[in-house]
């Protein structure tokens, strides 16, 4: 039996959640360009598997605190800066700092990482991940569908990849020119 697209979104939610650093939604966009319903579905598994990287981020820095922050410390992207500025998005309310984050270009294994540090209940973060992370995963599902749809009969299909993956490309060397590496 071969893997589907949910279990490749569900290890790569979990991956980056933990310390991968290109977000789920790479892969969940370049399924929506062929079909809705998959990547809609690999968006609910990708939250959920991203819940699970959390709360092993989260157990790793409550018991690991200085370890697993020299490690987080050196995913592309992360600095000293993004935990302070989880920690001000946290405290203004965990789920609204958490769907904040995801907007933003915020790494969700940093909220795993202040909420262990905080103790926060694990058992709420957990509820509350797959919650804040599905929001982000279904916009970009249902913007890149809707575009697909619009090119469909001016682009292959192996063009409207290419070009999302062009984009998703250009989108990193923004992200990191603008975060670092």
């Amino acid at each position: 039996m071969r893997p589907g697209s949910s279990t490749y979104a569900a290890i790569w939610g979990f991956a980056e959640a933990t310390l991968f650093f290109i977000v789920p939604d790479v892969l969940l966009s370049s399924l929506a360009l062929t079909s809705l319903k998959k990547a809609l579905l690999a968006c609910i598994w990708a939250s959920l598997a991203a819940a699970f990287g959390g709360i092993t981020v989260w157990l790793m820095i409550s018991s690991y605190p200085q370890e697993t922050k020299a490690v987080l410390l050196w995913v592309p992207g992360i600095s000293q800066t993004t935990f302070n500025k989880v920690g001000q998005l946290l405290s203004n309310g965990t789920y609204s700092g958490m769907v904040i984050g995801a907007f933003t270009g915020v790494p969700y294994k940093i909220f795993a990482a202040e909420a262990g540090s905080t103790n926060l209940n694990p058992v709420l973060f957990l509820l509350l991940s797959p919650l804040a992370r599905l929001p982000r995963f279904a916009v970009i599902v249902l913007v890149t569908w809707s575009l697909s749809r619009l090119t469909r009969g001016h682009m292959s299909n192996a063009a409207m990849l290419a070009l999302c993956l062009t984009l998703w490309i250009l989108f990193y060397v923004f992200y990191f020119a603008m975060v670092g590496w």
